[in-house]
């Protein structure tokens, strides 16, 4: 039996996209109106496809490009950056959930009426939109292997850690980065992996904080009956635990943007968009504060993007 839920929870069901304004009209407007790029022409086999097969990412991302369940589209507005990929149901063609990228400024006519691409963020796009449509196409797909849950559990784990301890300086106090980080962890597994099998979620969290299962109980007797299911519930609990009265959602929102880009902030909730976060800082193609981000994470950012690069091809 699966330790994970059977279905992926959709984007729509998340706290952070249904207190931004217009996003669901935005992303039915970019459905059913933006332009599509036409990729059975010469001019896109010449200009973008072959651009990509010639770059050195893996072959699929060429099978990406070029899948009918990938749309290129041009809005007549830009998307916000954390929409700039997204999949949903194509209302407008085959009523499947396909991935949409945003490609204004990525893709351009030039004056000779040819394409004009930028390689790189295409690349990091097309990863993204593996995320996705794994993420949507195969449930519990990134929490089969447990070395792998392991390690995108402490990366997602340090960089709420580090907003946190950026807020209320929680690190001054022995144990508590490590207290904060098996919070954290468990908060990930249960919410955004979607692992249902709680002493699954306890080993992987032991293991993620560096602590020993004593110091975990110890934790576990101070935050029994807390929430550990949504993210305003979550940041309540670290708000209670550290005492930190000052401590609200919308300041967490506001210091991760600040901290890892405006363009991350689905990331914090999402799965596919904490994954997106992962591989546009291992590109390095400065789509969000990619620095910062590899500060915290150091060597598990470069493991973490070749996993989901070149390791986790299962589309």
């Amino acid at each position: 039996m699966s330790d994970v839920k059977s279905t992926a929870s959709p984007i729509t069901s998340c706290y952070i996209y249904n207190k931004m304004a217009g996003y669901t009209k935005l992303m039915t407007d970019a459905i059913m109106h933006a332009e599509r790029i036409n990729k059975n022409t010469e001019k896109f086999v010449e200009d973008v496809a072959l651009e990509i097969k010639r770059s050195k990412a893996p072959i699929y991302a060429l099978k990406i490009l070029n899948s009918k369940n990938t749309q290129l589209i041009w809005p007549k507005d830009a998307l916000p950056r954390p929409l700039k990929v997204f999949a949903a149901k194509d209302l407008k063609g085959s009523k499947k959930i396909t991935a949409f990228i945003d490609c204004s400024n990525i893709i351009r006519v030039g004056n000779n009426e040819r394409y004009r691409v930028n390689t790189e963020v295409l690349l990091a796009h097309i990863f993204s939109a593996k995320h996705n449509m794994m993420y949507y196409g195969i449930p519990g797909v990134f929490s089969k292997k447990s070395s792998d849950v392991t390690l995108y559990t402490r990366a997602y784990a340090k960089l709420f850690t580090h907003i946190i301890d950026y807020i209320g300086n929680i690190s001054v106090i022995p144990d508590n980065r490590e207290k904060m980080i098996y919070m954290a962890s468990k908060f990930f597994l249960n919410t955004i992996m979607a692992i249902t099998d709680e002493d699954k979620i306890e080993a992987i969290a032991v293991k993620a904080a560096g602590i020993t299962q004593s110091q975990a109980n110890i934790f576990n007797i101070r935050t029994e009956g807390m929430d550990f299911d949504s993210l305003p519930g979550f940041v309540d609990t670290v708000k209670e635990v550290f005492k930190m009265d000052k401590l609200t959602i919308g300041l967490v929102l506001e210091k991760w943007m600040f901290l890892y880009g405006a363009g991350t902030i689905l990331g914090i909730e999402f799965l596919p968009s904490f994954l997106t976060m992962i591989t546009d800082a291992y590109c390095g193609v400065y789509l969000n504060n990619q620095k910062t981000i590899e500060k915290i994470l150091s060597k598990d950012l470069v493991e973490m993007g070749k996993i989901l690069i070149y390791e986790n091809t299962n589309i």
